[in-house]
C-alpha cells in the first residue's frame, strides 16, 4: 500500500501539472506505476511495443499539443532504449518526463536481472534528474513534490527532459483498494522576462536579414515574427520546420523560400547584410552557411532560448536567450510606423519569386523524383494539415522545392540532432494529438529504423499517411564529393541498398498500399488516403542520381536566371 499511495501521488501531481498521457512499454519492475497511471483519473495511457518507439511517440504528442508527456519503462537496457528520443527532446526543447523503475538499493551491483546503473543514464542530455532509491519509502506528499518539481523543470524557462527514476521492492502487485489522496500543488506561474540584448539598437538597419531555423512557434509567435519582418523590411529566410513558409501571413510578410538555390548563387555575394538574426536552430540549408562564410556580416545575433545559438560558420557576435516569438513581439515596441518596404526588400523578395518558379519549373517538368513529390505535397495538402518531414534527403527536398503559400501547414521535424530514428513513431505522436491529417514524408531507411514504431498504428487506431520516397538506400551521400571517386565503391559504402521490397510493409502494419508512378496519380493517392481512416503507405521508387541532377539544375537555372551564364 504504501508503494501505491507513493505511485498515486506521484502521477496524480504529473496530471495536475498538465501532463495528460504516458506512454508506457510492459515490463516486471514498472507493474506498480502501471497500474497507478491505469488507475490516476485525467491520464491516457499508451502502450507500445519498445521503448524507442515510445519514446519517439511521446515527443510527437508533446510537440503536438505543446504539452509535456510522461515515458514509462522498466528496468535495465529498456532505461537505455529512451536515450534516442531523449537526445532529440533536448536538442528541440521538447518536455518529455522520463520515468525509468529500477532495482531497489539491494538489488544493484550483486549481478540481480535487468539491473544496470540507471542514475543519471542519460548524462548531460535532460534539464534536470532524480533517483527514489524506493518508491514508498517517503510520505507520498514527497512523491508529489518530486512529480511537481519535474514538470516545473521539464516546461519552465528552457523545455526539455527530465528524467526521474524510481527504485521498487518486491512485491510489485499493488492492492486492490486505493490509497487515499495526497493534496497537490499547484503550478507556479510561467514569468518570462525577455532580455532583448543590443536588438532594438540594430533595428534602424535596412540591410537585415531574419533567418528562422526549425522552431516550434504558436500562431501569437509566427504572427510576431512576420510583423517584426513587415517594420523592418527585413525579408524572413525561412527553414521550411520554422513555422513561417506557410500560412495566411505570407501574403504581407517578405518571407523568402528558395534560400537555399539563391545562397548558392552569385547574386547572393552581392548581398551582403549588415544584420542577420538568426532564430531557432540551424537553418536545414548548407547554402545559407556557406554564404556567410562568404560575404559575413557586421553583426550576427543568434536567438534561442534552449542556449543552442548555432554557429556553425564562427561568425555570431551577439547571443540572446529568449523565445524567438516572445523576443519579436517585445521589439515591436522599439518600432514605429506602417513598415518598410525598399528597395533592399524588394531586391531579396524579387529574386525569390525568380528562384522559387524555377525550382517549380525543375519538378514539374524533369522526371518524377522527389522534387515532383515535393510539388505534389505542396498542391494537395489541404489546410490545417501536419506534414512530420524525415531528416537525410526529405528535409533537403523541402527546403529547395517547397514555395510559400497562405494555406496553413504544420510542418514538424526532428531537427534537435537531426537523426533519422524514431519519424513514424514521432508521425504517430503527432497524429495522436491533432485535429488535422497527418503526413509523414520520409525515405526508406528512416523507415526502416522505425518499423516496428509503424506497426503501432492498428493497434493505437491513428489516421497516418506515409509518404515514402524509396531509392534503396541512403541518398543524401550520393552528394557527397566522393560519390564521383572511382576508387571507392560509393554505392557499397555510402549508399547501403537494402534490396527490399517495402510495399511489404502496409500489409505487415495492417494498412492500404499505393505505388503511383506520376505526379497525377500520386496526388489521387493522397485523396483517396486523406479520405480514408487508417494507415496508408504511399511508396514511389525514385532515384538518387536522378534527385541530385534535379537540385544541381535547379541550382543551375537560378544562377542563370539572375545572374546570366557569366557570373
Amino acid at each position: 500500500m504504501a508503494t501505491q499511495a507513493w505511485c498515486r501521488a506521484f502521477l496524480a501531481q504529473l496530471v495536475a501539472c498538465g501532463v495528460k498521457h504516458v506512454a508506457v512499454s510492459p515490463g516486471s519492475r514498472s507493474t506498480p506505476m502501471t497500474v497507478a497511471a491505469d488507475r490516476t483519473d485525467g491520464l491516457e495511457l499508451t502502450m507500445h511495443l519498445d521503448e524507442r518507439s515510445g519514446g519517439f511517440f511521446a515527443l510527437g504528442l508533446a510537440r503536438a499539443t505543446r504539452r509535456p508527456v510522461a515515458v514509462l519503462c522498466t528496468s535495465g537496457t529498456a532505461a537505455a532504449n529512451y536515450l534516442p528520443a531523449v537526445i532529440e527532446a533536448y536538442h528541440s526543447g521538447v518536455p518529455l518526463v522520463v520515468l525509468t523503475t529500477d532495482r531497489p538499493p539491494e538489488l544493484l551491483g550483486v549481478g540481480a536481472p535487468q539491473a544496470i546503473d540507471q542514475v543519471a543514464l542519460y548524462g548531460t542530455h535532460t534539464r534536470w534528474a532524480a533517483n527514489v532509491a524506493t518508491a514508498g519509502s517517503e510520505a507520498p506528499g514527497e512523491a508529489a513534490s518530486l512529480a511537481h518539481q519535474a514538470v516545473v523543470r521539464a516546461t519552465r524557462q528552457a523545455p526539455g527532459p527530465v528524467h526521474v527514476n524510481i527504485g521498487l521492492r518486491e512485491p510489485l502487485e499493488p492492492p486492490t483498494q486505493d490509497p487515499p489522496p495526497v493534496g497537490l500543488l499547484p503550478m507556479p506561474p510561467k514569468h518570462v522576462t525577455v532580455e532583448p540584448g543590443p536588438l532594438p539598437g540594430l533595428l534602424d538597419t535596412e540591410r537585415g536579414l531574419l533567418v528562422a531555423g526549425s522552431m516550434d512557434l504558436d500562431d501569437r509567435g509566427v504572427e510576431a515574427i512576420a510583423e517584426l519582418s513587415r517594420r523592418t523590411g527585413w525579408p524572413i529566410l525561412a527553414d521550411p520546420a520554422s513555422g513561417l513558409r506557410r500560412g495566411p501571413h505570407t501574403s504581407q510578410t517578405p518571407v523568402v523560400a528558395g534560400g537555399d538555390h539563391l545562397l548558392r548563387s552569385t547574386w547572393a555575394d552581392e548581398q551582403r547584410p549588415e544584420v542577420v538574426v538568426q532564430m531557432g536552430a540551424m537553418p536545414t540549408s548548407k547554402g545559407y552557411r556557406l554564404w556567410l562564410d562568404r560575404v559575413g556580416t557586421d553583426r550576427l545575433v543568434a536567438v534561442d532560448h534552449l542556449s543552442r545559438f548555432p554557429d556553425a560558420a564562427h561568425r555570431v557576435t551577439d547571443r540572446v536567450a529568449a523565445e524567438p516569438g516572445r523576443l519579436a513581439a517585445g521589439l515591436l515596441d522599439h518600432l514605429e510606423g506602417p513598415g518598410r518596404n525598399g528597395p533592399w526588400t524588394t531586391t531579396w523578395t524579387d529574386a525569390d519569386s525568380v528562384a522559387m518558379s524555377r525550382a517549380q519549373a525543375i519538378a514539374d517538368d524533369g522526371p518524377f523524383d522527389e522534387p515532383g513529390v515535393v510539388a505534389v505535397l505542396h498542391r494537395s495538402l489541404p489546410a490545417g494539415a501536419n506534414l512530420v518531414v524525415a531528416n537525410s534527403m526529405p528535409i533537403r527536398d523541402l527546403d529547395a522545392f517547397l514555395p510559400t503559400d497562405e494555406r496553413p501547414l504544420r510542418i514538424l521535424a526532428n531537427r534537435g540532432a537531426n537523426g533519422i530514428d524514431g519519424m513514424a513513431s514521432t508521425a504517430l505522436g503527432v497524429a495522436a494529438g491533432s485535429s488535422g491529417p497527418t503526413v509523414l514524408f520520409t525515405g526508406d531507411l528512416a523507415l526502416l529504423h522505425d518499423l516496428g514504431g509503424l506497426l503501432a498504428a492498428r493497434r493505437l487506431g491513428l489516421d497516418l499517411t506515409v509518404v515514402l520516397v524509396d531509392n534503396d538506400g541512403g541518398g543524401i551521400f550520393s552528394f557527397l564529393p566522393i560519390a564521383e571517386s572511382g576508387h571507392v565503391d560509393h554505392h557499397r559504402l555510402f549508399h547501403t541498398p537494402h534490396g527490399l521490397d517495402l510495399g511489404g510493409i502496409a500489409a505487415l502494419a495492417g494498412g492500404r498500399l499505393h505505388e503511383p508512378t506520376t505526379a497525377t496519380t500520386l496526388e489521387e493517392a493522397l485523396g483517396s488516403a486523406l479520405g480514408s481512416p487508417g494507415l496508408d503507405l504511399i511508396r514511389i521508387a525514385v532515384d538518387a542520381t536522378t534527385n541530385v541532377g534535379l537540385h544541381r539544375s535547379a541550382a543551375a537555372a537560378v544562377q542563370l536566371a539572375l545572374v546570366g551564364s557569366g557570373a
